[in-house]
C-alpha cells in the first residue's frame, strides 16, 4: 500500500501485551502489527454495525450426514424460505459421507442470526458456524 494511503499513529501498551500481540500476528499469519492492529479494528467496527442492525454480509457453514435426508431437506426449505437474503449455497461432499454446506447471505444481524440458529439446530446437523463478514 502506498505511504499515502496509511494514517500513522503511536500506540503504547501496558507491559506483558506487545508479545501476546506478537503471539497472535504470527498465529494468524499477519505481516506485521499493524496489519493486526488494522484487523482488530475492522473487526471491531463490523461489531459495531452488526450492534446498530445495519444490514451486513454473512456466511453460515452445517455439517451433516449426507445418508440421512431430514437435514439437507431441512436446509434446502429455510433457504427457500429464506430466498430474499440468500446470496448463494454450496454443499460440498466430505470424506466419511459426511456433507459441508456454506451459505452466503445478506441481512439484518438479527435475521441472520435467526437463519443461523435455525440451520443449526436442523436434526442431523452435528457442526454449524456464522459469521457476519462485513457490514455493507
Amino acid at each position: 500500500m502506498k505511504q499515502e494511503h496509511l494514517d500513522r499513529f503511536t500506540v503504547c501498551l501496558e507491559k506483558g501485551l506487545l508479545p501476546r500481540l506478537d503471539e497472535i500476528s504470527a498465529e494468524r499469519g499477519y505481516h506485521s502489527r499493524s496489519q493486526a492492529v488494522a484487523d482488530f479494528i475492522r473487526r471491531a467496527l463490523v461489531r459495531k454495525e452488526w450492534k446498530k442492525g445495519s444490514v451486513c454480509a454473512a456466511t453460515i457453514s452445517v455439517v451433516y450426514d449426507a445418508s440421512d435426508p431430514r437435514p439437507g431437506r431441512g436446509v434446502e426449505e429455510l433457504l427457500r424460505a429464506n430466498s430474499a437474503g440468500v446470496l448463494s449455497s454450496q454443499a460440498h461432499q466430505l470424506k466419511g459421507g459426511r456433507t459441508l454446506c456454506t451459505v452466503t447471505a445478506v441481512g439484518r444481524p438479527a435475521a441472520l442470526q435467526r437463519l443461523a440458529d435455525e440451520l443449526r439446530a436442523l436434526k442431523g446437523v452435528e457442526h454449524g458456524a456464522f459469521s457476519i463478514v462485513a457490514p455493507l
